[in-house]
């Protein structure tokens, strides 16, 4: 008897094959590290602070009860559904291989419900803003989280992402002693600081240390400025001493921020030549600014980078503050093989603004969008060749610039299966 065989069924294969698909693109997911990253144009201005705290660094504690504020603004005349999520991460900002259930009590995403129309304002915009954790969304173990913002319904669909943000959940299980000063290699004794620190755990138990604890220092809460994966020099019972002489705990110590302030376009300000309104709305040219390398240090008060959204016309800050075009001057000669970037909290110290060379004026220039308020930035000079950064022809750098470090200690625990953050301190 002959035998017959079945018809394939192309619908289970387009299932399987969709299957697949999916799968493969979680595990291109979970080899990514996750960033401070915006993913569409039209989206402005993003922060992270403590609640109430708006020059705070985004870290909470677990089971703390503190929050953390997420704002941004997206240019759209139309309110758009979005959402948001997190994902946990180990010590080096790749997602963790816990399920969410492990790791977050509740939902691991949630709409973003307090949507807002930008008013009195000439550009058109529009205000999102939410808090975490929530009543609905509580985490259950600490460490690096990733914020995702997307549209649509599937947050592993990551060409629907918004925008992504990095902010830290930690424990207070041990004691962090740290000890700032100057460079303790000669060369770097006046243009390096230096962060010495102990862990002081008594009745923590850290089973192996050389293995599971990783230590952090990051400058500014600047994601470029870091100095990681860092282990013990010395093991003592309830004492791990982090002790370097090879200069891996070292930061260039630069040098205070440049600053300018637009919070009321009926004045100038200090740092402000004059301000015109055209036809495309503000524009606001700050006083020309020279290369810093060669000078000696000086000290004033900055906010180490970072920004402050503020109109002083009054009303909600958020909603009230327009879009200005900030212009920048540098006056220097050109160098060829290399650029000159913009960098501060503003653009994450990440997504670097370009400026260009203008041959009349000798001077690179760049012109940005800018919401109004209180601003630090500075100028980067980046070897084309070798893609290394150099600030020390632009700003310079000094050992006893002010600036603000974050010790974070990270152990893996084997019984949870991921990186916790078991102590933070800063100096």
């Amino acid at each position: 008897m002959a035998q017959h065989l079945s018809k394939p069924d192309f619908r289970s294969m387009r299932l399987s094959l969709a299957s697949l698909l999916s799968l493969l693109s979680l595990v291109i997911h979970a080899q990514d590290v996750m960033r401070n990253a915006v993913f569409r144009d039209d989206v402005h201005t993003i922060q992270c602070y403590p609640a109430d705290n708006k020059l705070g660094y985004p870290l909470i504690a677990l089971h703390s009860g503190e929050q953390l504020e997420f704002h941004f603004d997206l240019f759209a005349e139309d309110f758009e559904s979005l959402r948001f999520g997190v994902i946990h991460c180990d010590h080096n900002w790749k997602p963790s291989a816990l399920d969410y259930a492990q790791y977050v009590r509740g939902f691991q995403t949630d709409q973003i419900n307090t949507i807002e129309v930008g008013f009195n304002t000439l550009f058109d915009f529009i205000h999102y803003s939410f808090s975490y954790p929530t009543d609905m969304s509580q985490p259950l173990i600490s460490g690096n989280y990733a914020m995702v913002v997307y549209s649509g319904m599937d947050m592993n669909d990551t060409s629907q992402w918004v925008a992504t943000f990095r902010f830290l959940i930690y424990e207070q299980m041990a004691t962090i002693r740290p000890n700032l000063h100057s460079s303790s290699i000669v060369a770097q004794r006046y243009t390096h600081q230096e962060i010495d620190f102990d862990l002081a755990h008594a009745g923590f138990p850290i089973n192996d240390p050389m293995r599971d604890i990783n230590a952090l220092i990051i400058q500014n809460f600047d994601w470029k400025r870091t100095s990681d994966f860092l282990k013990p020099i010395f093991i003592q019972p309830d004492l791990l001493t982090f002790d370097y002489f090879g200069g891996e705990n070292t930061f260039e110590g630069c040098a205070e921020w440049r600053f300018f302030e637009v919070k009321d376009l009926r004045y100038q300000s200090s740092q402000v030549e004059h301000i015109a309104q055209l036809d495309d709305g503000y524009h606001v040219y700050l006083r020309p600014c020279v290369p810093e390398g060669k000078r000696a240090y000086s000290s004033w008060q900055d906010i180490n980078g970072n920004f402050l959204v503020k109109n002083d016309q009054g009303g909600d800050d958020n909603l009230e503050a327009d879009y200005v075009w900030v212009h920048f001057i540098l006056n220097m000669p050109e160098i060829s093989d290399a650029s000159i970037f913009i960098e501060g909290a503003f653009n994450s110290f990440g997504k670097l603004d370009a400026c260009t060379y203008d041959r009349g004026l000798g001077a690179y220039t760049a012109k940005l969008l800018l919401k109004q308020g209180y601003y630090n930035y500075r100028f980067v000079l980046r070897d084309l060749y070798n893609s290394a950064d150099n600030i020390r022809v632009t700003e310079g750098s000094h050992a006893g610039t002010k600036n603000v470090y974050h010790v974070i200690m990270y152990m893996y625990d084997r019984n949870v299966g991921a990186d916790r953050i078991v102590a933070v301190t800063s100096d």
